[in-house]
């Protein structure tokens, strides 16, 4: 999947997970404090939770900080929401 299934993320403040662990996200490029990671793909909950967790592992390094994580049984995703922690360059 790729961030394009979700929109432009400078729009909807939402990336995929697989699009940042393929590293087809610049955090740099985003122009917003708060982005939310969504886990989507897989059936199974537990490689959601993976993939959105090693998401948000990569993004630590670009200065973001993991705020929650939530899921939406219902629609079979999981999500985890970030704030920059320092402003975007």
């Amino acid at each position: 999947m790729t961030a394009m299934l979700l929109g432009d993320p400078a729009q909807t403040f939402q990336v995929n997970a697989e699009t940042i662990i393929a590293q087809q996200f610049d955090p740099r490029r985003y122009p917003h404090r708060h982005l939310v990671i969504v886990g989507a793909g897989s059936p199974s909950w537990i490689d959601q939770t993976l993939r959105v967790m090693a998401a948000v592992e990569m993004l630590t390094t670009a200065g973001f900080e993991l705020v929650s994580v939530a899921e939406n049984e219902q629609a079979h995703l999981r999500y985890a929401v970030l704030r920059r922690s320092v402003p975007a360059a």
